[in-house]
């Protein structure tokens, strides 16, 4: 029952990262629909087929599966997790460091 709760939640925040990680490739399109500038949107029609989420989520779980054996263990999401973790530290430390960055150039009124 814990394992399925692990698992649950884990999907969950997979499936969430999907479109803040996709916010970072989008550009306005027709109708003012977004996007996507990354290899998501395959045939290029500014839509997210169920076939196309299907796929993202298949390129998910093989990162997650550590030893390609068809089954993520506990072990691998955590250390999956713990990846992702250390990625998003380090995109906010290059934030701020751009933020401090940006501060310093303006002149002083």
């Amino acid at each position: 029952m814990q394992m399925r709760k692990l698992f649950l939640a884990a999907l969950a925040v997979v499936l969430m990262s999907g479109p803040a990680m996709a916010e970072d490739g989008q550009k306005e399109g027709p109708e003012g629909h977004k996007m996507m500038k990354n290899d998501a949107d395959t045939d290029g029609d500014g839509f997210l087929s169920k076939a196309e989420f299907l796929a993202i989520q298949e390129k998910r779980f093989a990162e997650m599966d550590g030893d390609s054996d068809g089954k993520v263990s506990k072990d691998e999401m955590k250390d999956h997790f713990k990846k992702m973790k250390d990625k998003y530290q380090e995109k906010r430390k290059e934030m701020a460091e751009k933020m401090k960055q940006k501060a310093e150039e303006k002149p002083a009124e």
